[in-house]
């Protein structure tokens, strides 16, 4: 099953590993993270130039505090930059572990902010999954190898996380007030065998279809409420690595892309990818770090 779609390049930068896309709807602007370049892009929904933030530290993802400001996750601690005049404040750390660094994070709807820890070189011990939540950092997941898909259902009570090797998106139960995982976890999706590569970043759409980057496998897939795979669109990169919604009416998506590993990166490896399909997407939610 597979959707045709055009597809666009809609940033061409080609990153080492583009992850942690953010539609922040306050400025009109994507927001990325080349983890292994140790920067941090922002472009217009609508064009133009593409400005770079240099990090002395691996980012990984990010969150919307306000219309100027956003939490970054980086390998060592939390970082508040400020995108109109490129400065940080570090504001929380990570426990410290010079093996590890930050993965896949997004802001739950109570304002909590998730993020998930992982092997540098991917093949060391399980890292977790963080809260952080008005000042304060706890493990909400532990000992999972690559965390990715960390997103949330509107009203806060369901979110969803992956470990990649083990091809099971799950799905648990949360505290709409504060995030805070509330009972058992259950699978939401189970990659079938015939698909290639695994499960990579996700985002939940206004309709509560899950759009997931199936890392390895040059797709994004889209799957309802229950679970079921329902769209499955090709993209012209290898391993997509997490969708966002763009546009003014955030009724666009992208997908951001990875040229890590590649032996023959193909042009658009590692580039900001456009899928020309109907999405109603939703608005990220503010954080309170």
């Amino acid at each position: 099953m597979v959707d045709k779609v055009e597809t666009t390049v809609w940033s061409g930068e080609q990153l080492s590993l583009g992850e942690g896309p953010l539609g922040h709807h306050l400025r009109s602007s994507l927001v990325w993270c080349d983890i292994n370049g140790s920067a941090v892009y922002e472009k217009p929904f609508t064009g133009g130039e593409t400005r770079k933030f240099d990090f002395p530290v691996l980012p990984s993802a990010a969150g919307i505090i306000d219309e100027r400001r956003i939490l970054v996750a980086t390998e060592l601690d939390f970082r508040v930059l400020d995108l109109d005049s490129g400065e940080t404040e570090i504001t929380s750390a990570f426990p410290e572990d010079e093996l590890m660094r930050s993965n896949d994070g997004r802001a739950h709807p109570s304002g909590a902010f998730w993020i998930g820890t992982m092997a540098k070189d991917g093949k060391g011990r399980p890292g977790d999954i963080f809260r952080l939540f008005n000042g304060s950092l706890s493990v909400l997941i532990e000992n999972v190898v690559t965390p990715n898909s960390i997103c949330f259902t509107e009203d806060g009570s369901w979110a969803y996380y992956t470990d990649t090797p083990t091809r099971v998106i799950w799905k648990v139960p949360t505290d709409p007030a504060t995030g805070e995982i509330v009972g058992e976890r259950e699978v939401h999706v189970k990659l079938e065998d015939d698909l290639s590569g695994g499960a990579d970043g996700s985002v939940l759409d206004g309709d509560g279809n899950l759009w997931n980057s199936r890392w390895g496998g040059a797709a994004v897939d889209v799957y309802d409420p229950a679970g079921k795979r329902i769209h499955s669109y090709s993209v012209p990169v290898q391993q997509p690595t997490c969708p966002a919604f763009i546009g003014d009416n955030l009724d666009q998506i992208v997908t951001t892309s990875a040229a890590v590993d590649l032996a023959e990166p193909g042009d658009s490896d590692g580039a900001v990818v456009q899928i020309h399909a109907p999405v109603k997407g939703r608005r990220e939610p503010i954080v309170r770090p």
